[in-house]
């Protein structure tokens, strides 16, 4: 979701007589050890909103990242072209090849391995296709495209997700040099008015993207989220600030202090401030950009938050000279700790911790410094002999050490006794029948033929060979098999979306969400034989509450127009019955009472719809359990993919029960059909019980269709 800063260096001087290293100021050659802290600053954040979930405004460290990135590689462009009269396009790839290739390749490699290690099939071959793709600096472009699919929401997140940030910064260098090389190019006299021509043409680029990025916010946050125009602005105005580097220098060293204490704090209020239901980049950005901006063109100041005792101390500028590295090998290594280690568990948060450290110092001192005290395409190029040496023994201490680390990690944690005796899954027959065994001693009531499935299968420990849909299919499955075409239903399509002969003189219309949607193949195989109609009135993301719902930060107009509609459509065709469905996922306003809003808006569209004549029902949306899509690997088995019932499951019956009682409508609690004794299995029989730990499958709902429809139909 966020970015390293991907940078031509961001240590000190390469030693081959190049240009000195990207943390250096346009006005000068004098390392810039508070850019260092800066990118410290950028990583942590990114850092601690992704493993600890605070602050949740922490992926602002990318914005942060692509104004420093901007005002670096601009340095040095203009420089360049300042002291050799030219730009060399190869040159400046090479080391962009260089200073990224490397350890970005070496972190897609591992991962894949580690994917193929420890995921099924369907989830490997995903991670295969999103490697590819980020292997080609296009993984916006593959993130964006999955963005746009309503059931993406709830996949399994991608092992290289943040790899989508290189992209955009690539994407943006295969023009930025072309523009910089054509305002120098442009027929003017004078140094003065060459750099006035130069702020020019690139503020009007960056202002451009500006304004595009607010737009396309508004109209399409997924894509614009991923989009290198709604970005470009942000690394734009770092290079502004490299271009205006002179002037800028001119502000009293007071004011100069006191402007980047004030970036800093804007940094710091973005990530307290904005969070996932922000829209995002658009006008928001402009908090952690300007801050960031503010403090690369002053920070260094004296009495500026440049000082040795923060953005320039020993801690910040080892954070800030790994912080590539770090970024690349944390998310991955989130996500593989997600998949075997519980989450929000000490073991788990430390893991993270420890191995993305670990990995990051490796890939620093192992890769990115020796590819560069090389001239690897860079043949002209001299290398100093002495300052090599130095990078190749530090090289093979980190490297031995690593090795020796994780000899003892595998030693510790993989190396485990093999514990199989061939008789699981009799062992799981015989717990169940134990269990039901021990409630009959007790005097309660036998178990359903449903709720035996239901037992059996929390006692199971071996994956069933016989699922279906398979688990490798789970991941393409609600996208291709789910539901059809009649999940967002509107006028143009509601009479496709209705079964059973239209002159029925029994109908029933299922209103609600894409939970709703997905009790639509229960109901279909038991009433539409019975002679019923059935009608689908569903649409995603939109629950049966009056209350303006969210949608990626933005009011849900759409929801709002379709649930008038359906309700003027049900008090026109009068069905004999209304099932109402609907989660609690929606967003809604920060300052909202979820559980008041939830109770009022849909006791309010209760009463709406019984003004039609038709009876009621509030059928609860499922539990929920872990998501066969990211808890099964290759080294757990069913039990550790166990749960109870949803946080929200509780409190929504319990709310519906409440509308029930106020409005003479009828209630249904589904746990019985899901779950047993508090646990909620992945799957019952054969058949996976949802698509992604939410929605049902079609054949678990074909499964529970008797208990379902006699549930409804009660009197």
């Amino acid at each position: 979701m966020v970015s390293a800063t991907t940078l031509d260096g961001v240590r000190r001087p390469e030693p081959d007589g190049s240009p000195r290293d990207t943390a250096v100021v346009a006005r000068g050659d004098h390392f810039r050890p508070d850019i260092e802290g800066l990118r410290a600053v950028a990583v942590a954040l990114v850092f601690a909103d992704h493993v600890f979930g605070w602050p949740a405004g922490g992926f602002i460290g990318v914005d942060v990242f692509f104004v420093i990135s901007g005002f670096l590689i601009t340095s040095l462009l203009v420089r360049e072209r300042a002291r050799t009269g030219q730009i060399s396009f190869r040159g400046f790839y090479a080391r962009r090849a260089r200073r990224l290739f490397p350890a970005a390749f070496l972190t897609l490699a591992v991962t894949t391995a580690a994917a193929w290690f420890v995921f099924l099939g369907g989830r490997f071959r995903e991670t295969v296709t999103d490697v590819v793709w980020a292997a080609l600096f296009s993984a916006n472009i593959n993130f964006a495209r999955q963005g746009t699919d309503y059931f993406e929401a709830t996949a399994a997140p991608s092992l290289v997700q943040h790899f989508w940030s290189l992209a955009v910064e690539e994407q943006f260098y295969l023009v930025w040099p072309g523009l910089i090389l054509l305002a120098f190019a442009l027929p003017l006299i004078g140094t003065r008015r060459r750099r006035v021509m130069l702020w020019a043409v690139l503020g009007t680029v960056t202002a451009a993207s500006f304004a595009w990025s607010v737009h396309a916010t508004s109209a399409s946050p997924v894509t614009a989220y991923f989009s290198t125009f709604t970005r470009a602005w942000e690394l734009g105005l770092g290079a502004m600030i490299a271009i205006s580097a002179p002037q800028l220098h001119r502000v009293p060293a007071a004011l100069r202090a006191v402007l980047a204490w004030c970036g800093l704090g804007l940094v710091v209020a973005a990530a307290l401030l904005i969070d996932e239901r922000t829209p995002f980049p658009g006008t928001a950005a402009a908090l952690p950009v300007v801050g960031a901006a503010l403090l690369v063109a002053w920070g260094s100041t004296p009495g500026g938050p440049g000082t040795r005792w923060l953005l320039s101390s020993a801690p910040a500028g080892f954070l800030g000279a790994i912080s590539y590295s770090l970024y690349l090998w944390h998310w991955p290594v989130l996500i593989l700790a997600g998949a075997l280690v519980l989450p929000g568990s000490a073991v788990f948060y430390a893991g993270v911790v420890v191995v993305s450290l670990v990995l990051a110092t490796f890939s620093y001192y192992c890769v990115e410094q020796p590819v560069l005290h090389t001239n690897w395409l860079l043949s002209h190029r001299p290398v100093d002999p002495a300052r090599a040496r130095r990078a190749f023994v530090r090289a093979r201490t980190v490297g031995l050490a690593t090795a020796a680390a994780v000899a003892v990690t595998v030693g510790a944690l993989v190396v485990v006794p093999a514990g199989d005796d061939g008789d699981a899954q009799a062992a799981a027959v015989q717990a169940a029948a134990d269990a039901e065994q021990a409630a009959a001693d007790q005097g309660l009531p036998p178990l359903t033929p449903l709720q035996r499935d239901i037992q059996a299968a929390t006692f199971a420990t071996e994956w069933p060979a016989d699922l279906d849909p398979g688990l490798d299919e789970l991941p393409d499955y609600l996208g291709t098999t789910w539901a059809g075409n009649c999940l967002h239903i509107s006028e143009s399509n509601v009479d496709e979306c209705r079964w059973g002969p239209a002159d029925a003189e029994q109908s029933v219309a299922v209103l609600g969400d894409s939970f709703a949607a997905a009790w639509l193949p229960a109901l279909r195989q038991e009433l539409v034989p019975a002679g019923w109609s059935l009608q689908s009135l569903t649409f995603g993301l939109c629950p049966n509450i009056t209350s303006m719902t969210l949608f990626e930060g933005q009011p849900f107009q759409g929801c709002v127009e379709h649930r008038e509609w359906a309700i003027e459509h049900i008090l026109e065709t009068r069905p004999t019955m209304v099932v109402l469905t609907h989660s609690w996922r929606a967003q809604l306003s920060r300052e909202s009472d979820r559980p008041a809003l939830y109770t009022e808006g849909l006791t309010a569209v209760v009463r709406r719809i019984q003004a039609s004549g038709a009876e009621v029902v509030l059928l609860g949306a499922p539990p929920g359990s872990e998501s066969l899509q990211t808890c099964p690997t290759s080294l757990n088995g069913p039990d550790d993919c166990l749960r109870g019932p949803a946080d929200t499951f509780a409190p929504q019956m319990a709310s519906e029960q409440q509308v029930a009682a106020a409005t003479g409508a009828r209630a249904i609690d589904p746990e019985a059909w899901f779950c047993i004794d508090g646990r909620c299995p992945t799957f019952v029989g054969t058949a996976p019980v949802y698509g992604d730990g939410q929605h049902l499958t079609q054949e678990y709902a074909e499964r529970i269709a008797p208990e379902v429809v006699a549930a409804i139909l009660q009197p």
